[in-house]
């Protein structure tokens, strides 16, 4: 009986800490940038731990949250390179084959290095905010070292709009596509102009220059 005890009040710990768990949907529209394409094409891959990445975090005064990222990141990011780059095509492992170096420039891979955020809570503040930072490393077809960029998103939510989860949510869909707007403007020249170099290993510098 004292055993049954034990395992029937860890039973209903685990129940509450379950309960009290915000779990956050990541939810909106994910806009298609109006840009000049980038006459790059690249090989792009997508890591497990992109794809499936998760944020868990306990905040003092607001309880547990649970914040997947992974597929709504990946979608953006597809739509993103299509309408940044002039042709992408994704691998299932970050190099390329012989028949793939000779169409392709390069090969991209994006991470999602860290994200976090903060609710009125803690922050104390009217709105919730959350950042995302990101690291996008380009490499020559050989696997050579082209370079790499690191981007930070940042958005917010204002706490009378909106419920505490979807709060969270549409505060990390801004993030997301401020990094997305960072990268479209600032990052992409400063890959052309990297692939331009005649310093880039095996960059096809001719091709990325027209």
């Amino acid at each position: 009986m004292r055993r049954l005890s034990i395992c029937t009040t860890l039973a209903l710990v685990a129940g509450v800490q379950v309960a009290c768990t915000t779990n956050v949907v990541v939810e909106g529209s994910v806009p298609t940038p109006l840009i000049e394409k980038v006459p790059i094409r690249v090989g792009i891959y997508y890591s497990d731990s992109f794809k499936s990445y998760e944020h868990k975090e306990k905040l003092p005064e607001a309880g547990h949250y649970r914040i997947p990222l992974g597929e709504k990141n990946l979608m953006f990011f597809r739509n993103l390179t299509d309408a940044l780059f002039l042709e992408v095509v994704e691998l299932e492992e970050p190099r390329l084959a012989a028949t793939q170096q000779e169409h392709l420039d390069a090969i991209l891979i994006p991470e999602i290095v860290k994200y976090g955020f903060l609710v009125p809570a803690v922050s104390t503040l009217t709105f919730y905010e959350a950042s995302i930072e990101y690291e996008l490393t380009l490499t020559a077809r050989d696997g050579g070292d082209i370079g790499s960029w690191k981007v930070v998103g940042y958005g917010k939510a204002e706490a009378a709009m909106f419920g505490g989860r979807e709060a969270v949510g549409e505060a990390t869909m801004q993030a997301i596509r401020d990094g997305g707007a960072r990268i479209a403007t600032e990052v992409s020249p400063e890959m052309i102009a990297k692939l331009a170099s005649p310093s880039a290993p095996d960059a096809a510098p001719e091709e990325a220059a027209q």
